[in-house]
């Protein structure tokens, strides 16, 4: 029922094609077979422009004559009058006067009409008749395969089957055949509000009109178009209806641009169509202007299609599915052709006007074809990327998509990156505007990323099973509520489900062909790989964090042992103890060992921590000084303090300063330590800097090379910034008279946090010139 209804709809629609292509048939038949010969050409002000008839040099006409009349036919009667004709009737070798006023002096000239000439022949067959053609190609395509019948097609159909009329009525209005003048006019003023429509709707409607509005404007177009058929209106003010008709439809292009940020880039797309459309013919105007009139100069008509083609390219893209990468590589080269035409058109026109034998020719020749595909072979791949990223929103090559998208990857470190990375770049490539990316955990499915489509509108864990079943097939529609799922991806690594990728609504049409579906999964393939190495790094850091709380723990359970045990058991024993049995020795060492003792206890679990980063830095400065006996200085010099950052933040950046400064005590013989930075909510920049020698120049500071080679403090402060959000990087620079420094420097980023976000980016790396050894922990928001 529905197949027989569209046909029918199809043959009410045949007869508006088939006209307009009889009435371009007839009116080209017209200009090249029934329009009369004269054998010359005139301007619009009746001066000979070429003549193609020299039979009689002496008496015939000249160029730059001004006809005054011909026959029966003033000069004056023929502009009054669309619906007179010059040498009508007159049959072939007939004598007809002329009158002409030539320098002043008006004269009779006895003209010989030859009819049928050659040359007169050529020029009205290479004319802009052919674009008509063109134009009702464009309508009939936009019949056939535009879909829906909306009212953008309608219109977009009626502005190519006008234009059509409109050339071919205006290639013979000059000669008054067939009404064509008048014609011209009619189809002009029909044009108008056709063409403000379109605009007004295309490619997104700017605002809903009420129907009286374009009942008014269609009423006032065709009012002034039966206005012409009577000869009424001022003859020049169809031309006035034209300028309307173009310029009401840049203004409300213009508009559209300032009020749908959305349709910003088709806008630039339409507009870039216009300035490539029309360059070769303002080219040829100023040639002609200038005196030059080359013989291929009708040619640069042919690039005013690029105007209907783009719009073509804007409406159908919805329906092209797999052909949408053809259409764009199609409408870059035919731009990229007509460029190309206009930058060689100066050299080539000097070149014709400038003598050469037979053999320099053909030497010219082959040094422009060289030249030409150098040029196309070297700008064309480059301006197809340019025009793909900036005008038609493809950001990587869709060719070679699944090897770019495989490099990129590579670099994700994080489901914040790699969820950026499809978000910003792949998903946007694909044209594909709806989507959602979930996860499997625990049985159960949690969305990562979504665009336009809501959580209520996402499968649960109980349609597991029937996302498998319908995974890898372009899905025509589903039942509610997730009808919008059009294809399912999943990410699968090992035989296990990491999750899925939920596509929905995507440019031109929706549609997912099979040939893309298997460069969609590899895509997928390649996610799920990374996510599972993503998540498998997370697990990793997860179960060394928890090393590290428990070894904290047990740091404190051994701290409040040692304190709350040990020491009070010590100081209970020396209180019982008779002090006349006691030797002289006894007493320095039962300090020394409280000393060592609240030392060690000070070590497992710093108590100046309770009170914050800066009063521990501070206390550590203090007994490191009193550990070395004075020898080597420890300076703390910390702004800010005052207010804290999350605990846990507080002890590994805690840990990482002591295990830089142990490394100095031990390594570096060093006699002055630096701790200084300033610590705040949402900064915290702590460097550490000594004088003493630094590492040797063949010592590697990434953290592999580093359990290799068994330096596990230097390992462990690395990953102790990790653990909370951090990425670390470690340089050697050389110090003079020193040897190297080892400066490592910390980038401290949390992405979450309970208390602040941490961006590290928005903050630049202070440069400074290191003496010895230097760490650097910056934790910014």
């Amino acid at each position: 029922m529905r197949k027989a209804l569209s046909q029918r709809w199809q043959i009410s629609e045949l007869p508006v094609p088939l006209s307009v292509c009889l009435i371009l048939i007839w009116y080209t038949y017209g200009i090249l077979f029934v329009a009369p010969y004269p054998g010359f050409s005139l301007d619009n002000e009746g001066r000979v422009v070429s003549i193609y008839s020299r039979l009689e040099p002496a008496s015939n006409l000249q160029a730059d004559d001004l006809i005054v009349q011909i026959g029966p036919v003033t000069w004056e009667e023929y502009q009054r009058d669309s619906r007179v004709m010059f040498f009508e009737g007159v049959q072939p070798g007939e004598i007809v006067e002329i009158k002409i006023n030539r320098n002043g002096t008006e004269m009779t000239i006895p003209w010989r009409f030859n009819g049928f000439d050659r040359a007169e022949f050529n020029t009205r067959f290479f004319n802009i008749w052919w674009l008509a053609i063109f134009f009702w190609v464009f309508g009939l395509a936009a019949q056939l395969v535009i879909r829906p019948k909306d009212e953008r097609r309608r219109l977009f159909i009626a502005a190519n089957y006008l234009t059509a009329l409109w050339l071919i009525f205006g290639s013979l209005s000059s000669r008054h055949l067939w009404e064509s003048a008048i014609l011209l006019r009619v189809v002009t003023w029909v044009i108008l509000p056709v063409y403000l429509h379109l605009h007004s709707v295309f490619p997104k409607p700017l605002r809903e009109l009420p129907k009286s509005v374009w009942i008014v404007v269609y009423l006032a177009g065709f009012s002034l178009a039966a206005a012409e058929v009577t000869q009424s209106l001022p003859k020049n003010l169809y031309a006035v209806g034209f300028l309307l008709a173009l310029v009401g439809g840049i203004l409300l292009q213009v508009v559209r641009f300032r009020r749908q940020p959305d349709q910003r880039r088709t806008v630039g797309l339409l507009a870039a169509s216009v300035i490539v459309a029309f360059a070769p013919s303002i080219l040829l105007v100023i040639f002609i202007i200038a005196g030059e009139s080359p013989i291929f100069g009708p040619l640069a008509l042919f690039a005013l299609l690029f105007v209907p083609l783009t719009f073509f390219y804007v409406i159908y893209r919805r329906q092209s599915a797999g052909l949408e990468i053809r259409l764009n590589r199609f409408l870059s080269l035919y731009a990229f052709l007509i460029l190309l035409v206009v930058v060689l058109i100066l050299p080539v026109i000097v070149v014709i006007h400038t003598p050469f034998t037979h053999e320099q020719w053909i030497f010219i020749a082959m040094i422009v074809a060289i030249a030409t595909g150098v040029a196309s072979t070297t700008f064309f791949p480059r301006f197809q990327v340019f025009t793909d990223q900036r005008f038609l929103g493809i950001k990587l090559p869709y060719q070679n998509l699944v090897e770019t998208y495989s490099s990129r990857i590579t670099t994700s470190t994080s489901i914040l990156h790699l969820l950026k990375l499809l978000e910003e770049e792949v998903f946007p490539s694909l044209l594909i505007r709806q989507y959602a990316f979930i996860q499997v955990r625990d049985g159960s499915l949690k969305p990562l990323l979504a665009k336009n489509a809501a959580e209520n509108r996402l499968p649960d864990e109980n349609r597991f099973d029937e996302l498998i079943a319908r995974a890898g097939k372009y899905i025509p529609s589903l039942s509610a509520p997730d009808e919008w799922i059009r294809l399912i991806l999943p990410l699968q690594v090992g035989g296990s489900y990491l999750g899925f990728w939920l596509l929905g609504e995507r440019d031109p049409d929706d549609l997912y062909p099979f040939a893309e579906i298997s460069v969609l999964q590899a895509i997928a393939n390649q996610t799920a790989v990374a996510l599972s190495n993503i998540l498998h790094a997370e697990q990793l850091r997860k179960m060394y964090q928890v090393d590290i709380e428990r070894s904290e723990q047990e740091r404190m359970r051994l701290a409040l042992e040692l304190h709350d045990s040990i020491l009070n058991q010590l100081g209970y024993l020396r209180r019982n103890l008779d002090e006349s049995s006691l030797s002289p020795n006894f007493q320095p060492a039962y300090a020394e060992l409280t000393r060592r003792l609240r030392e060690i206890v000070s070590g497992l679990r710093p108590p100046m921590l309770t009170y914050g980063l800066k009063p521990a830095l501070e206390d550590l400065a203090e007994n490191l000084t009193e550990r070395s006996g004075n020898r080597i200085s420890v300076n703390a010099a910390l702004e800010g303090g005052g207010e804290r950052i999350p605990e846990h933040m507080e002890l590994h950046i805690f840990r990482i300063a002591q295990e830089a400064c142990e490394n100095v005590l031990r390594h570096a013989g060093a006699k002055t330590i630096r701790i200084y930075g300033s610590i705040a909510s949402h900064r915290l920049d702590l460097c550490i800097e000594d004088d003493g020698k630094g590492f040797g120049s063949d010592v590697q500071l990434d953290l592999d090379a580093l359990l290799s080679n068994n330096h596990f403090g230097l390992a462990n402060m690395i990953e102790r910034a990790r653990l909370v959000g951090a990425t670390s990087k470690s340089s050697l620079r050389p110090t003079a008279g020193r040897g190297f420094t080892s400066p490592g420097v910390l980038n401290h980023r949390l992405l979450k946090c309970r208390v602040v976000d941490w961006f590290p980016a928005l903050y630049p790396r202070r440069k400074e010139n290191t003496i010895g050894n230097r760490l650097k922990c910056s934790s910014v928001a």
